[in-house]
């Protein structure tokens, strides 16, 4: 089993990428071993010492470590505890149509984000049809759901990128990515991240001249 490791802008936190599926949406996050009930798979990597927290996504684990601790020693325990995951049978989260986890929501920046959504971007983009809901904030990442008119438009990485993002780390400047997870394609998660080219019709966020 090959597993890439991806470094972020944290250097307290690396992204392992085990090429299988880990939650058909959104993401869950878990601070400590307790909250992680739910998942074996977080549980089994909060049994290493110096692991502070987990996140997971539809193709990745985040795991962020303790300040004291370093990746060289423990990138080939986290390796060892995925493949053991994945050797097990274990589902990576159980009743995974319950609500998950989502500690970033009640953070100060996660509802300050949550703020600008309703109170500024939902408004400008609503005669589009359109909507962006907050789906979680995991340290320096922000993830955001499009619906309504929003879903499956062309435009929609052009407005994140033109506008929303953009405004994201105004507000909180230690954002550092904004992605979107929405089921753009009907029947996958793509994870699309803003920056990526669209085509269609105007931006609620298009300046004249961008």
């Amino acid at each position: 089993m090959f597993i890439e490791i991806e470094t972020t802008q944290n250097p307290a936190r690396l992204r392992f990428l085990p090429g299988k599926p880990l939650l058909t949406s959104g993401t869950a996050g878990f601070l400590d071993a307790e909250s992680a009930e739910r998942s074996p798979l977080a549980r089994r990597l909060f049994e290493i010492e110096g692991v502070k927290a987990v996140y997971l996504e539809p193709q990745a684990v985040s795991v962020t470590r303790d300040s004291d601790r370093e990746w060289a020693m423990l990138k080939p325990m986290i390796l060892a505890a995925i493949m053991e995951h994945f050797a097990s049978g274990d589902p990576v989260i159980h009743d995974e149509d319950a609500p998950l986890p989502r500690p970033g929501l009640e953070t100060e920046e996660g509802r300050a984000i949550q703020a600008l959504l309703e109170e500024r971007i939902n408004p400008q983009i609503a005669s589009h049809g359109g909507r962006i809901s907050l789906v979680d904030v995991q340290e320096d990442t922000v993830y955001l759901r499009l619906e309504g008119g929003c879903q499956g438009c062309g435009m929609a990485n052009v407005t994140l990128k033109q506008g929303v993002a953009r405004e994201i780390m105004a507000l909180v400047p230690t954002i550092q990515h904004v992605l979107d997870v929405t089921d753009h394609a009907g029947g996958t998660n793509p994870y699309y991240q803003s920056g990526k080219k669209g085509g269609g019709g105007p931006s609620p966020f298009a300046r004249p001249g961008s």
